[in-house]
């Protein structure tokens, strides 16, 4: 199959364009590498990937890039959240007027089917495990963008393009940018320098972490799944930020402290996904424990 994937240099495309190689596809990246990796570009194309250096904001370029595939994988957004705080302007264009951008020109070159990086950043705060059809009441501008980009998906897909909107939870895993990353990955790399964890809040919210190599299972279902939907894609189990902070403290043998600070208001409660559609419509079935991956992860970081 040949696929296009936008953002495709990035921390989730690095590993599901490596993953869509090792499994024969012909693969072509578009990345502008805003945020993107220089070294994980240079691995990828030596396996065979085609690189077109783009922005999907830029229509005449991805019009010209997009011809001749049969799907599009569309993962390029701005992604940081107090970054949308700051400047929702640039997020909402980016993530909002770019999905348009990427849509028209696959509507325009016929190709069959997209899948789209979400976020659970839609659903807002929920003190009850989140399904598909819970009230989207995003609390950031990041998360109502991604809302907004979901709305125009099912809006221009009712003629003849398939749709899989995937919506991510809190992904984890090796070649993750600390400055774009989660709190595992900001935990991990506090323990590599000997510096203290810093936890926002009380640390009594939840998170349900997925691991990178059970989301990049969640596209290959999704690539190969003949419906048009929208799922959860999460591991089903969500701990507290406090628990995280232990677990990983006991995994790693570190004594270093905790830090408590001021939590902050864009930051979401409770995060905990019900995965039940994703279970019985893809096949989607996450695999790596929070034990094992956090292991795996703090390994790696020291």
């Amino acid at each position: 199959m040949k696929i296009l994937v936008t953002g495709g240099a990035g921390f989730i495309g690095g590993h599901l364009v490596d993953f869509l190689l090792n499994n024969h596809h012909k693969v072509t990246i578009y990345d502008n590498l805003s945020n993107s990796s220089k070294s994980t570009l240079n691995s990828l194309t030596k396996k065979g990937a085609q690189f077109i250096k783009g922005d999907i904001l830029d229509y005449d370029n991805l019009i010209k890039s997009s011809k001749g595939f049969d799907l599009a994988i569309h993962l390029a957004a701005k992604i940081d959240v107090v970054e949308s705080v700051l400047h929702p302007k640039k997020v909402k264009d980016v993530n909002v007027n770019g999905t348009v951008t990427v849509l028209k020109c696959c509507i325009e070159n016929n190709i069959k089917k997209i899948i789209f990086s979400s976020s659970a950043a839609v659903y807002g705060d929920s003190d009850v495990t989140v399904t598909e059809n819970a009230k989207a009441s995003p609390l950031s501008p990041y998360g109502a963008s991604k809302l907004s980009a979901e709305n125009q998906i099912k809006k221009m897909t009712k003629n003849n393009l398939e749709y899989v909107i995937l919506r991510l939870f809190n992904i984890y895993g090796k070649r993750q940018n600390t400055q774009y990353a989660g709190v595992i990955t900001k935990f991990a790399d506090s323990i590599s320098r000997d510096n203290p964890l810093v936890i926002y809040g009380d640390g009594k919210q939840t998170r349900d972490f997925v691991s990178i190599s059970d989301v990049i299972d969640a596209f290959d279902c999704a690539v190969k799944t003949n419906s048009s939907g929208t799922y959860n894609i999460a591991s089903g189990r969500s701990v507290s930020i406090n628990e995280l902070a232990k677990m990983i403290l006991d995994l790693s043998g570190g004594e270093m402290k905790i830090e408590y600070r001021s939590e902050k208001k864009e930051d979401i409660r409770y995060g905990d996904a019900d995965i039940a559609l994703a279970r019985q419509e893809l096949g989607f079935s996450p695999k790596v424990g929070l034990k094992e991956g956090l292991s795996d992860l703090i390994s790696v970081s020291n």
